[in-house]
């Protein structure tokens, strides 16, 4: 009985292995014909793919693509989040991101041109305090630097 129990689930797992491929190849495909609706080839998207995202994603709006810290605010790390009009808008899934000098992390967030974003950081004890603020005011490929509040140095990439 246990044998067959065992072959049974073997070929569930194959199932499922199979299944996969033609998903896979879809998602492909669909990738494709969206490449095709909005005009861009194939190779212009594997040479920029931030801005294939910000196309596909955004319309007229802004992709925000990554976060560099350039220079941190406390001893090692500062915990950081994006707000725009007195909301936070990233990260989405957690309270705030923890950043070392020289790290990049994905942005992958869409917002409309003239849009007021501030970096702050978070602090448990005492009010978050504000790295700087810009506003999205480019149309085009560009790099916003939040400076220097509590001396901390930020530049986020954006693209349309």
């Amino acid at each position: 009985m246990r044998v067959e129990e065992s072959s049974r689930r073997r070929r569930k797992g194959t199932d499922m292995r199979t299944w996969r491929k033609p998903s896979k190849l879809a998602a492909a495909a669909m990738m494709a014909g969206c490449l095709a609706l909005t005009g861009t080839s194939a190779a212009v998207a594997d040479a920029n793919p931030a801005r294939e995202k910000a196309a596909l994603t955004c319309g007229a709006g802004v992709f925000l693509d990554g976060l560099r810290a350039l220079t941190v605010t406390e001893n090692g790390r500062d915990e950081v989040y994006i707000t725009s009009g007195g909301t936070k808008i990233w990260p989405v899934t957690s309270t705030y991101v923890s950043m070392a000098a020289g790290q990049r992390v994905e942005v992958d967030k869409c917002v409309p041109v003239g849009a007021q974003l501030r970096l702050m950081e978070y602090d448990d004890l005492d009010f978050n305090d504000l790295i700087g603020g810009v506003t999205i005011n480019r149309d085009a490929t560009w790099d916003y630097e939040f400076c220097c509040g509590d001396n901390g140095r930020y530049r986020l990439g954006a693209v349309q």
